[in-house]
């Protein structure tokens, strides 16, 4: 993956960001899409390993168990909103 967009500190995104961003995004849904098995809106604890190998990101066990207590609902479940900012957090740590 490309560096997260947003290169020259302006704090505008420029055409070319936004395409880069707009991609990205496009990208996570997909991989969103495929890995909410029971088409429900949201992805379980256990379809998030899944989908995040899909990205690209190994995970050992402790730092999945953090992504999940940081980044889902009370019932384990993630989002889109929630699925979108944890992989950019993954992203900027890696």
């Amino acid at each position: 993956l490309t560096p997260l967009p947003q290169k020259d500190g302006n704090g505008k995104l420029g055409l070319v960001e936004f395409n880069i961003l707009w991609n990205r995004i496009r990208n996570y849904l997909s991989i969103f899409r495929k890995f909410d098995l029971d088409k429900s809106g949201s992805i379980s604890s256990y379809e998030l390993r899944l989908a995040l190998e899909a990205a690209g990101y190994r995970l050992n066990k402790k730092l999945h168990e953090l992504l999940i207590t940081r980044y889902a609902e009370p019932d384990l479940a993630l989002d889109f909103d929630n699925f979108v900012c944890c992989l950019v957090r993954l992203e900027t740590m890696f």
